[in-house]
């Protein structure tokens, strides 16, 4: 959580501070990684060699629990409730089952002027480095539209900054 609550404040610091901001780079996405849904939360820094750009990246993603052992017991009158393994009721935010896994990437892209990046780059979680290809189309001056796609792991999203 803490990590979230940073990666907001830099976001939010960039957003009021374009020269803070130069370099700085914060993605959103919607995110399949090692076979689970999920949303990556990210900050980046661009190091740009004329068109070429290297984006080292961290951040979080989060994904449902699948190790979760509670589940979610439904009734006849439309309510629900939680249940631990051995059949007691429990507290309800037990059966949210919400994991937190961080990640690293890193990324290589040409820019084209006023128009696409494509590139590629490599992502590190749980021990394994998977590479993908990028590819990012302008909605604005800072903010676009990105595609990731490699060996499992797949990613649609936004970025702003860089």
């Amino acid at each position: 959580m803490k990590m979230i609550k940073g990666l907001a404040l830099v976001a939010g610091l960039c957003a009021a501070s374009p020269a803070l901001a130069k370099g700085f780079g914060v993605e959103l996405n919607g995110a399949n990684a090692q076979d689970r849904w999920g949303g990556e939360i990210g900050l980046g820094y661009a190091v740009d060699i004329g068109r070429l750009s290297l984006r080292p990246i961290g951040g979080v993603f989060i994904h449902h629990d699948e190790n979760n052992p509670n589940s979610r017991d439904y009734f006849s009158n439309g309510q629900s409730r939680c249940r631990a393994p051995d059949g007691r009721f429990t507290n309800d935010g037990n059966c949210l089952a919400i994991a937190f896994k961080g990640y690293a990437k890193a990324e290589a892209v040409y820019v084209f002027p006023h128009s696409v990046e494509i590139g590629g780059g490599a992502r590190v979680s749980s021990d394994a480095v998977r590479g993908y290809a990028t590819l990012a189309v302008p909605l604005s001056e800072r903010a676009r539209v990105k595609a990731n796609a490699g060996d499992r792991y797949y990613a649609l999203g936004v970025t702003f900054g860089f």
